[in-house]
């Protein structure tokens, strides 16, 4: 079983592009059958290489290793370039009125064309490409590869099996993922106007700032203040809410407390940095030169956010906001 495994799925992605269901590349076999002198044994002659055989669109399964004894059964003779048959209560004209194809399994097809797609990504961009497992870091989509990665591997396996039935169609389809102008998503992607989720970008340094849990009336979030370039390559750093209740810009009494963990040599999250802090509206602390900023809102005891930092090379500039992300 191969290491490297497709980013989009043969179903719904494929469909999203476009609909591939005429593009099955099945061959239709000549009606010239002839009786093969066995009872109830008829050969297709000159048929052309058959790995899977389709009577009327139904796939009759693996080839026999030896002569069809069995309705249904069949195998194809590579040195006599000939098609063996099985079929009772048959004729050689029933044969013949019938739609015999050949071709590969659609599914494998599809498969092929999603994995051949991918290994060609991997090699364009050539830098690393990571799955997310988690659930939790696999954003709205819900998937283990970028969209980003989804949505070219579904433009070009759908060129590809487009292409030898439709070769203009399939030029104007993979010209959404790569083209002469080098305006195509995987032109950009390669460039790196899309970041991957696992690459340091100003998104990462600024700190991406995510729920883990929150009450379902709560509505204030926190935002991130960059003052000075983050002092840390990686981490997830842990806000909770101590204290909750209603904040706004007006709000002299507040008793909303917040506390912050960040990573230790026993892991992440496992020391506390900023301890039962009063939430003032002001750029108050909360780690590696970040500041944090909490929005009007309501605020529940236990609600907690996850704020990751990923920096490979300081950057210097100008004071920069890190978004909330759901």
């Amino acid at each position: 079983m191969s290491r490297y495994t497709a980013f989009c799925n043969i179903t719904t992605d494929l469909q999203a592009i476009g609909d591939v269901s005429a593009y099955d590349r099945k061959r239709v076999l000549p009606n010239n059958w002839v009786a093969s002198g066995t009872t109830h044994l008829y050969y297709l002659h000159n048929a052309g290489s058959c790995s899977v055989l389709f009577k009327d669109g139904k796939d009759l399964g693996a080839a026999q290793s030896d002569e069809p004894n069995t309705s249904g059964e069949w195998r194809y003779i590579a040195a006599d370039d000939r098609i063996e048959y099985f079929e009772t209560s048959s004729s050689v004209a029933a044969l013949e009125s019938a739609n015999f194809e050949e071709g590969m399994d659609f599914a494998t097809l599809k498969q092929q064309a999603v994995n051949e797609s991918a290994d060609l990504i991997r090699s364009f961009i050539n830098r690393p490409i990571y799955p997310r497992k988690n659930p939790n870091y696999q954003g709205a989509a819900g998937t283990e590869y970028d969209f980003i990665l989804v949505r070219i591997n579904a433009i070009l396996a759908v060129a590809n099996l487009m292409r030898r039935d439709d070769p203009d169609k399939a030029a104007e389809i993979e010209s959404l993922a790569m083209n002469e102008e080098d305006s195509g998503l995987l032109d950009k992607l390669k460039r790196r106007e899309f970041v991957l989720w696992n690459e340091t970008s100003y998104r990462t340094e600024n700190g991406i700032v995510q729920v883990v849990s929150q009450h379902a009336n709560s509505t204030g979030t926190p935002q991130i203040e960059i003052v000075n370039p983050p002092s840390v390559s990686y981490d997830e750093v842990k806000v909770i809410i101590d204290q909750g209740g209603t904040f706004n810009s007006s709000n002299k009494n507040s008793t909303i407390t917040y506390s912050v963990w960040v990573k230790n040599d026993d892991g992440l999250k496992q020391q506390q940095y900023v301890i039962s802090e009063l939430i003032t509206g002001d750029l108050q602390d909360l780690c590696y030169g970040a500041k944090v900023i909490w929005s009007p809102g309501l605020y529940t005891t236990g609600d907690e956010f996850a704020v990751t930092f990923q920096s490979t090379e300081v950057q210097i500039g100008s004071v920069r906001s890190g978004q909330i992300y759901r």
